[in-house]
């Protein structure tokens, strides 16, 4: 998860009690006091955003969370001269699949939320993306199904926080190419092909 932090400044009211002071929580510290009564605090404001979600896993298997696009999107790299495509995720464009959804009923018309809960799984079109993402990717779509199904949604979500994670920086790596989005911005300016995990 990424913990994101902010200090905002505010002036309270209070009175000069050592002991009630004493129950601030750790977040909220006194830097000045007024003899008006008027004490100046800091607050830190701590947000804890997940990097995995549940809303990041497409019908097919794909933990977005990971893919080049949404990473490029997460990361704003055009904004650091790094030319990509940018995605906000498979559910959350909520638009027609370009690998499976436009030839898929089920997925069409949302009558399956994942590619497993249908009786022809795996089908043929899931069978030749899952063995592209084996050869390239070094992920698989329908292992992925696979265990969702059999294991459950939260440890599959753990599972694959450990996997991607970013041994420098703890942030995501990109299955696409290997590469932290965060931490190996210089990489990625680099990188001659940007869809593999080695140039070749």
């Amino acid at each position: 998860m990424y913990i994101l932090a902010y200090w905002e400044r505010c002036y309270i009211t209070i009175a000069h009690d050592s002991e009630l002071c004493t129950l601030l929580t750790p977040t909220l510290t006194q830097i000045d006091s007024y003899r008006t009564g008027v004490c100046r605090f800091k607050i830190l404001y701590i947000i804890v955003v997940e990097v995995m979600n549940e809303e990041l896993i497409a019908p097919c298997g794909m933990n977005c969370a990971i893919c080049s696009g949404y990473l490029a999107y997460h990361h704003d790299v055009k904004s650091k001269g790094i030319r990509m495509p940018y995605c906000i995720g498979c559910r959350p464009r909520d638009k027609k699949c370009a690998f499976l959804k436009k030839r898929c009923e089920l997925l069409i018309s949302n009558k399956v939320r994942y590619c497993y809960e249908c009786s022809s799984f795996p089908c043929e079109g899931l069978k030749h993306l899952d063995n592209r993402y084996r050869t390239y990717f070094k992920m698989s779509m329908i292992e992925n199904l696979e265990y969702i199904k059999n294991i459950g949604i939260k440890p599959f979500l753990e599972k694959q926080e450990e996997k991607w994670k970013c041994p420098k920086c703890g942030e995501v790596i990109c299955c696409h190419n290997g590469l932290c989005f965060n931490c190996s911005l210089d990489g990625l300016r680099q990188k001659k092909q940007k869809y593999r995990w080695e140039d070749k």
